[in-house]
């Protein structure tokens, strides 16, 4: 496959998008990166295996953040947009990582990162602080659901799955 370059894709990336990229010094696209972010931004489904270090995050990152952004309501404080669900604490700090450079640009979306190492009651001060984008282990963030009942989440995830028609 040819590489191509952000600028390259069918649908326009934003500004702080392609300026993270250029920052983080991305210059051209994986063939796993070009292969999943057209699809994904056209609303497509994708699963993609691929090695370590192909790219793999931000082939949905970017898609994930440009999805988030074109919204016409300006996202509310306590209103989760996306919820990434990392296998280990370590792959979920590397996507919360990345995901903190490209919303040093995106002001208007916050993330938190819900994994163990860290006590459930600051993980929930973190929540109540207000969050557009969870990163999380699947065991964290089921101890945030089942053991702290005055964080609603419910009610954001109602609010994500009305957006994807689910």
């Amino acid at each position: 496959m040819k590489t191509k370059k952000w600028e390259e894709l069918d649908v326009r990336l934003s500004g702080p998008v392609l300026k993270t990229l250029k920052q983080l010094k991305f210059i051209d696209m994986t063939p796993v990166q070009a292969a999943c972010i057209p699809l994904l931004l056209n609303g497509k489904d994708v699963a993609a295996e691929a090695v370590t270090g192909s790219g793999k995050t931000l082939a949905f990152l970017v898609p994930l953040l440009e999805i988030l952004q074109k919204r016409p309501e300006k996202w509310k404080t306590m209103e989760v947009g996306a919820i990434i669900i990392s296998p280990t604490r370590e792959l979920a700090t590397q996507i919360s990582e990345i995901l903190e450079k490209f919303l040093e640009k995106i002001p208007l979306l916050k993330q938190v990162l819900l994994v163990g190492g860290v006590t459930l009651k600051e993980d929930a001060e973190n929540l109540k602080k207000g969050v557009n984008i969870i990163v999380a282990t699947p065991g964290r963030l089921q101890d945030i659901l089942s053991n702290y009942s005055s964080i609603n989440l419910s009610l954001c995830i109602k609010s994500l799955m009305k957006q994807i028609d689910c």
